[in-house]
């Protein structure tokens, strides 16, 4: 019998062909390397395209908001709503009522079901209210996002000026609050700079949050860029870039002053 032939336990033809195409350990690891070398390439991309994403998702959301409240105002004397609470325009009954906090759960709008939030009946799907960047509220860190903690994501000016912001929302009153009841602000006066008038915007928006460096602070964007999702007067929204003088003067909230039509918002 031949050298190589079946039965003669030698070397085939066939091992020899396929030793001669099989990989070596080097060719292995240099494909290795460059698979590695890719991934490294598109993970930021795919994570820009990600955050683009929510970003955008997000915006869809406030200009419906932003359409519900104009339809409000229509069907009330055009006032916009008063709420128990600073997130109680719309959205879900909190979810996880034994994790928040105490005091920020019914102040926030929390406790105020479905029904009871007046732009539910304009946007339908309560999920509007969800922001999918939601990270939750550094100062409040009892919830793992606000939606889960309040039933919705963004938040207006409520109850009173802030920081060169007048009031959008008016107090209901039947929330035991240290301010009265009082009326929301009223179409015609968003009508004077209406593109400027800021209504709501990511839960974070407000001052005393975005300069706490705390990682949840800042849900599109990285940590140290003061840039929120914002909704306004002209139901418009804008991935809007605060001056730095907007922030905290010298440690004192409400330093700039009253609200003014002529200021970047108001």
């Amino acid at each position: 019998m031949k050298t190589g032939s079946l039965g003669s336990g030698g070397p085939s033809a066939f091992d020899a062909d396929a030793r001669k195409h099989a990989f070596t350990l080097i060719e292995l690891l240099v494909v290795i390397a460059i698979i590695a070398i890719l991934a490294a390439m598109l993970l930021p991309a795919l994570a820009r395209a990600k955050k683009e994403a929510k970003r955008i998702n997000c915006f869809s959301n406030q200009h419906q908001i932003g359409l519900a409240f104009r339809m409000y105002a229509d069907d009330n004397q055009d006032y916009y709503p008063s709420t128990d609470g600073w997130g109680a325009v719309g959205g879900q009954l909190s979810s996880n009522v034994d994790v928040v906090d105490a005091d920020a759960y019914p102040s926030y709008g929390g406790a105020v079901g479905v029904t009871n939030r007046p732009l539910n009946r304009y946007v339908q799907n309560v999920n509007t209210f969800h922001c999918p960047a939601d990270a939750g509220d550094p100062l409040n860190p009892h919830a793992k996002s606000c939606w889960e903690g309040w039933g919705t994501s963004y938040l207006p000016e409520w109850s009173g000026d802030f920081n060169q912001v007048a009031q959008v929302t008016g107090v209901a009153g039947n929330y035991s609050w240290d301010t009265p009841a009082n009326k929301g602000i009223k179409l015609s006066a968003i009508a004077v700079k209406p593109a400027t008038k800021i209504i709501q915007g990511d839960w974070n928006w407000q001052y005393n949050r975005t300069d706490t460096g705390v990682a949840a602070a800042f849900w599109h964007n990285d940590p140290g860029h003061r840039r929120e999702a914002m909704l306004w007067g002209d139901s418009h929204v804008e991935f809007f870039q605060f001056p730095v003088n907007a922030l905290e003067n010298n440690g004192q909230i409400g330093a700039l002053g009253a609200p003014n039509p002529n200021h970047l918002f108001w």
